[in-house]
């Protein structure tokens, strides 16, 4: 729970606004987020309606020409379907927001609550954003990163570094797949490509807890007299390579001992272009085991299967993460 303290120094703060010219708030809504948006409508081009295409183009140039943002009771067949439209309701009904004129971050998250309506997600159940996490998982760079991941767990068991750096490294591999966030383009092309790589330096790490984080696990596997009667916990971000990446850790966490199972907290539904759902997590390890992949991915994602099936490996949604709500709201 969060103390009143730091919940005082979080209220002297402003939220940032989309109307300053020039700012990256303010350039999302000219050209990233329309351009997401436009994306989404051509990468669904064989499922989309007509009608879903034109709602959607029109979300785009209404971005870009600063109109009113709309309410989710706007489109009351879907809003009455969906667990979130009524907070968003409450959020922004008599505000007269634009989209220009508005709290940049709310109504990023809310632009992509609107494609789900929009593209009638509550109705048919089809992930929009589907054939952008496909496309990543089609790609060789995603591939060739996890191979490097499974290599270097395999080699931690003959190396001469202490168990507790080895999962040092190993942590920092996973957070080095953070950087392929769906919703970034300029920040996920550094990790693209045929020159992508997991090589880091720390000199870029703005906060490092990797230490205090594992010695913290060191010492439960102490009180508890047992590592296996531990769990861990993950808050997932992204599919494709970061999820790739996660997965991996999961396996290390698992096969060297350090708990005895972890959960994986995951959107419900889909968000941001490329945030994970359950759907996901099964549909990567399922293409882990392709016959097409290298011996380790197969067998890596063989076990990831294994885990799930004796419920070593949780995959657990909850809404909570597709609100606009806040960490220390956490129920």
């Amino acid at each position: 729970m969060a103390s009143a303290e730091f919940l005082a120094r979080v209220q002297r703060y402003q939220e940032i606004p989309t109307n300053v010219p020039g700012t990256f708030a303010n350039e999302s809504y000219l050209t990233r987020l329309p351009g997401l948006v436009r994306d989404c409508v051509a990468n669904n081009r064989e499922c989309f309606s007509h009608e879903q295409s034109k709602r959607l183009l029109q979300l785009a140039d209404d971005m870009v020409n600063d109109a009113v943002i709309p309410l989710p009771s706007q489109y009351p067949e879907e809003s009455a379907k969906s667990p979130t439209s009524s907070q968003w309701e409450t959020l922004l009904k008599g505000k007269n927001y634009t989209w220009q004129n508005s709290p940049w971050f709310m109504g990023e998250q809310y632009m992509f609550h609107l494609v789900l309506l929009l593209a009638e997600y509550y109705t048919t159940g089809i992930d929009p954003f589907h054939p952008s996490k496909v496309a990543e998982l089609k790609e060789s760079t995603p591939w060739a990163l996890l191979q490097t991941a499974v290599g270097l767990s395999a080699q931690e068991e003959a190396s001469s570094q202490s168990h507790h750096d080895q999962l040092k490294r190993f942590v920092k591999l996973c957070l080095w797949g953070n950087k392929a966030d769906g919703c970034y383009k300029e920040v996920k092309d550094t990790i693209s490509g045929s020159d992508a790589s997991l090589e880091f330096d720390d000199e870029l790490l703005l906060v490092d807890h990797s230490d205090k984080v594992i010695t913290y696990l060191e010492q439960k596997a102490r009180e508890v007299g047992d590592a296996k009667k531990l769990g861990i916990q993950f808050i997932n971000d992204n599919s494709g390579t970061e999820l790739l990446l996660d997965l991996a850790l999961v396996d290390h966490l698992l096969v060297h001992g350090w708990c005895g199972k972890v959960t994986l907290n995951v959107k419900v539904e889909p968000m941001y272009v490329s945030d994970a759902t359950p759907a996901d997590v099964l549909e990567h390890i399922a293409e882990m085991q392709r016959e097409t992949r290298t011996l380790e991915v197969q067998a890596l994602g063989k076990r990831l299967a294994s885990y799930i099936q004796s419920e070593q490996l949780i995959v657990r949604p909850d809404i909570f993460w597709n609100r606009y709500t806040y960490y220390w709201e956490m129920p």
